[in-house]
């Protein structure tokens, strides 16, 4: 899919790839190269596509954790504002797939292939309450409880650090409907061709360099990935720059 545009009436998605990817190998045996350098080269580039589809004036939204860092960069390479959107997955157990994801107040987004019944439904009951008490504990850490920045009658540009299931990105652009955008864009330097064909079915503008086809996503999409901690508390830092 690398490469190619998809255009309808109402939702366009942007795929192409970078050129310095074609300068990469690696053998097979090797561990995966990163697509992109570093996560504020691919958040300029992100921005670069985005102020080239004449989204100039709009406010970058970048979820956290994994989002705020390409967001920020983003904004910054095509001049527009930067502010933070909390969200977090609902999942079942910490090494399965998330079945949903939660942003800000906004109500759940869940997937509609899982159909719990019986003894799963106060397991999903108890993962939503832990998914919405991680992000009010968020809020605090990432915005200090202050608002979003005045989202009424602007574009909102949903920003992630890669999209391998969709259920966060949809959320938050739940949340920014909510929050009075008149247009939501999702948009991301990477993201899974089912995670696209979900985000895309719904309607909404989808901006991406790089689609991949491995389920999971990219097992390490950039070159400065330095691990959960560190990059949450990196993460948090920049959210504060947008205050």
């Amino acid at each position: 899919m690398c490469g190619s545009s998809t255009t309808t009436s109402t939702t366009s998605t942007v795929f192409s790839r970078p050129l310095y990817l074609d300068l990469v190998t690696s053998p097979a045996s090797a561990k995966p190269a990163a697509l992109y350098p570093t996560r504020s080269a691919a958040g300029a580039l992100l921005g670069q596509q985005l102020a080239g589809r004449g989204y100039i004036g709009c406010l970058l939204l970048g979820i956290t954790p994994e989002g705020v860092e390409i967001a920020a960069n983003a904004a910054k390479a095509m001049g527009a504002q930067f502010d933070v959107l909390v969200a977090a997955f609902i999942k079942l157990g910490s090494k399965l797939a998330p079945i949903g994801a939660i942003a800000e107040s906004a109500p759940s987004e869940m997937d509609p292939d899982f159909q719990p019944s019986g003894a799963l439904l106060d397991k999903l009951s108890s993962a939503i309450d832990e998914s919405r008490a991680r992000v009010s504990q968020d809020l605090i850490l990432y915005r200090t409880q202050r608002p979003v920045k005045k989202l009424a009658g602007r574009i909102a540009v949903i920003v992630d650090g890669q999209v391998a299931y969709p259920w966060k990105v949809l959320a938050a652009a739940k949340a920014a409907d909510q929050l009075g955008a008149k247009q939501t864009v999702i948009a991301t330097p990477v993201a899974t061709q089912a995670a696209a064909d979900r985000i895309t079915a719904r309607r909404y503008e989808f901006v991406c360099p790089t689609i991949v086809m491995e389920a999971q996503g990219h097992p390490a999409p950039y070159g400065d990935m330095a691990g959960d901690t560190p990059e949450r508390l990196r993460s948090i830092m920049i959210a504060h720059q947008a205050a």
